[in-house]
């Protein structure tokens, strides 16, 4: 009634008797609340806009009227109230305008084809319905939803956003949105936004679990307003809400408070609602022109229609903008000036060929007057002024205008004072024509909902906790001093090595040793780079490989060298004997402990080869702002390794201590100077004891400064007392010279005893002769085998 009302009061303004004939359009779209999109006042603008195109004449001797049916977003009842207005009427319905759900107007922009009907829509987004082979009589004034990605991917940019995640319906509407955005944010130099299928089971509990893993704050909801209720509750009931996440939410949606527009699905109270999407952004096309003084296509000025609208709609004048002409009233307006230009167009083409049939004479049948009104559209459409700016044929322009198109509004909404009074804050506006943020001052003045007022971060902090590096200091001086004492005891050995106190105990063993306890050292000092004390690097990876191999082998150059002197020493029967194990020490040491290095060399590379070390991460705390974590050197199946290096070492200790067992049962040890198999006992048994210590130390001590200090300081000290115990002895009587040197001393003087040495020794090389052919002959069968 109120339609019917508005034409005959703005059918009364023309008294010049002059006749008109009536043009019909019809309109169809939601004029009631629904779960998915209506707009109350579009019947008003519509209405509006045809009084302004029958006052200005731009059709002369016709007068436009409409027809509407509320289509409450439904397909099937869509399809039926365009039956209604196609088929009701003695006067034909000549184009349609509507609807504004996507998932409608699909549907009808195919059907109206078949009755040779335009479709123009002020309102619906798809891109699907860019296809011109599937919907060739259809037109749309608004640019798609895609062309809003640029102003979303333009203050990610602005704010610094690196990260962010989309939430998407299933649907072919926000499945392409969704991937023209990701681009979009890509292009802006951005990380590519994850993306997130909502499940249709609506129970979103998995979805808010997955997002909460990721870290990411930055959340675009590509969703219908019903999903949206629902998935905000879900979330917040999760964790995930205001200040530290952001909602980025399309700008449709019924009204300012539409949260709160409950059902029984959404399980949170308003205050719950308003919590969570507190400080969240809607983006959307600008409900109006921001210049109203811009002269439109009948003549007015954009100001005067929005005042006319104001009063009509029974707005007050001081009403925001973009809460009267919510849901694309403006857009509704402009979308029935586009009709009336095009009518306009072909009112005067006909009027100046007889051949064209006239307008008033349109048949559902005649294709012929519906090709008329497409070719306008391709070829005679230019862009006009109007209420929401520059309006063209968004579809039939060329890619580059389509991305070029439009102009998009970006809203901040605050819900901190009341969930039902939120504060609308209009940030910024998009023009995509010129391609940037218009007024970025508002974007960096945002009054931020954070305790601080800063921008919320884009993603869960990481903060990599460093140990306090006077513990490290501290180790490395000590370390210094037991290294230089080391190196000092190795180059004594060296230069006394002729002797008889450090001959008798083989130097070159004893070198071996020292040069074990060394390495031994500097596993420590390279333990303290691996991520504990010092930023984690690349390089940090070199310093876990290298630990493992200088304790490897550091560890068995030391037991190796004891083991050998051990059994050599067990085997002296006599002095022949004692000159034949002296001949071949060095040869019979080095093949010994060759081996044992050969077997880690083996263990280690089978480790490295299955397992190799990487970079790890141990989280100490995690909150939503922030994550505390300490990178330090992992490896898999680590604890399986190291136990079996730990066994084949400790099998190498039991055999050094059972072989000094043995020798003193069997001979002692009374010699002075000679005495290393009690040492020796002490030496394995502070090694083992380091071993445990440090092994407990990785295990039950979690404080990385705390379990540094006593690994390091178990080493160190039994390492140091190890060395001490085995040769401080044999500097003290070597100082105090109870021992002369090995020319005065050594039995080689006497005669008797060098013939039979020199006997032993030819009998020792026909034994090695005889030796080498029979390992040939082995070695032969087990080739020919």
């Amino acid at each position: 009634m109120l339609y019917v009302f508005l034409s005959l009061l703005s059918f009364s303004a023309w008294g010049d008797g002059r006749t008109r004939k009536p043009l019909y359009i019809g309109g169809l779209w939601p004029s009631t609340p629904n779960p998915y999109a209506y707009s109350e006042y579009a019947g008003v603008a519509a209405q509006l806009a045809i009084d302004h195109i029958n006052r200005a004449d731009l059709l002369p001797g016709h007068e436009l009227f409409l027809r509407h049916r509320d289509s409450k977003c439904n397909v099937g009842l869509t399809l039926y109230q365009m039956g209604e207005l196609l088929r009701s009427f003695d006067e034909p319905t000549i184009v349609l305008v509507g609807e504004a759900c996507s998932p409608v107007t699909q549907p009808l922009a195919a059907a109206t084809q078949y009755w040779n009907v335009p479709l123009f829509n002020f309102a619906s987004q798809s891109e699907k319905l860019e296809n011109r082979e599937v919907y060739p009589r259809y037109y749309h004034i608004l640019s798609t939803a895609n062309g809003i990605n640029r102003a979303r991917a333009a203050m990610l940019a602005t704010l610094n956003w690196k990260k962010s995640i989309i939430l998407i319906q299933s649907s072919d509407f926000f499945t392409l949105t969704a991937r023209d955005l990701q681009e979009e944010v890509e292009r802006a130099g951005l990380n590519r936004p994850e993306l997130r299928v909502l499940p249709v089971s609506n129970d979103f509990t998995s979805t808010a679990q997955e997002v909460m893993k990721t870290g990411i704050h930055i959340i675009f909801g590509l969703v219908y307003e019903e999903a949206a209720r629902q998935v905000i509750c879900t979330f917040y009931q999760n964790g995930i809400s205001s200040p530290q996440f952001v909602w980025i939410l399309v700008g449709w949606y019924n009204g300012k408070t539409w949260y709160l527009n409950n059902n029984n699905a959404v399980k949170c109270t308003p205050e719950e609602m308003g919590s969570a999407i507190n400080g969240h952004f809607t983006f959307d096309f600008v409900p109006v022109r921001p210049d109203l003084n811009t002269t439109i296509l009948t003549g007015k000025t954009a100001s005067d229609i929005v005042s006319e609208f104001l009063v009509r709609a029974n707005f007050s004048s001081d009403t925001p903008l973009t809460e009267a002409f919510a849901q694309y009233s403006a857009y509704a307006f402009d979308g029935f000036l586009a009709v009336g230009r095009m009518l306009s167009i072909a009112v005067h083409q006909m009027n100046s060929s007889e051949q064209i049939s006239r307008i008033d004479h349109f048949s559902y049948d005649d294709r012929n007057l519906s090709d008329i009104f497409n070719a306008i559209m391709e070829n005679k459409m230019y862009p006009f002024q109007g209420l929401t700016g520059r309006v063209a044929p968004y579809n039939l322009l060329t890619r580059e205008a389509k991305r070029d198109a439009g102009t998009a509004q970006i809203l901040y909404i605050r819900t901190g004072g009341s969930a039902s009074d939120p504060v609308v804050t209009n940030v910024a506006l998009f023009d995509n024509s010129v391609g940037r943020l218009i007024d970025v001052d508002g974007v960096r003045n945002i009054p931020w909902t954070t305790t601080d007022g800063e921008v919320p971060l884009d993603i869960t902090s990481s903060v990599v906790e460093l140990s306090d590096k006077g513990a490290f200091i501290a180790v490395v001086i000590i370390l210094s001093l037991c290294i230089i004492s080391a190196i000092y005891l190795l180059l004594f050995i060296r230069r006394h090595r002729r002797h008889s106190v450090i001959k008798k105990s083989f130097y070159q063993l004893n070198e071996l040793i020292v040069l074990g306890g060394l390495m031994i050292y500097m596993m420590v000092l390279v333990y303290g780079f691996d991520g504990q004390f010092f930023q984690f690097k690349e390089s940090s990876l070199s310093c876990c490989y290298a630990r493992t191999l200088l304790l490897c082998f550091g560890s068995t150059l030391m037991f190796g060298s004891i083991l050998v002197k051990t059994v050599t020493k067990l085997m002296k029967r006599s002095v022949a004997a004692k000159m034949r194990l002296d001949t071949l020490l060095i040869f019979n040491g080095c093949l010994i402990i060759g081996l044992l290095l050969l077997l880690d060399c083996v263990l280690i590379g089978l480790w490295y080869g299955f397992n190799p070390w990487k970079k790890g991460q141990q989280t100490l705390s995690s909150t939503v702002i922030a994550t505390h974590y300490r990178e330090k050197c992992t490896s898999s199946n680590k604890a399986l390794w190291i136990s079996g290096l730990i066994s084949y070492k400790c099998v190498v200790v039991l055999v050094c201590v059972a072989a000094v067992g043995i020798r003193i049962k069997v001979r002692g040890d009374t010699e002075q100077g000679n005495s290393d198999s009690p040492c020796i006992d002490m030496t394995t048994i502070s090694i083992s004891v380091a071993v445990a210590l440090a092994a407990f130390g990785f295990t039950f001590v979690d404080d990385p400064a705390v379990q540094f200090l006593l690994v390091s300081l178990c080493f160190i000290t039994l390492d140091s007392l190890a060395l001490i115990i085995l040769f401080y002895r044999k500097i003290q009587w070597i100082r105090n010279g109870r021992q002369e040197l090995d020319e005065t001393t050594d039995v080689g003087t006497n005669k008797e005893t060098l013939e039979l040495a020199a006997t032993e020794v030819k009998d020792l090389q026909k034994r090695s002769e005889d030796l080498r052919k029979a390992l040939v002959k082995v070695m032969g069968e087990v080739v020919r085998y």
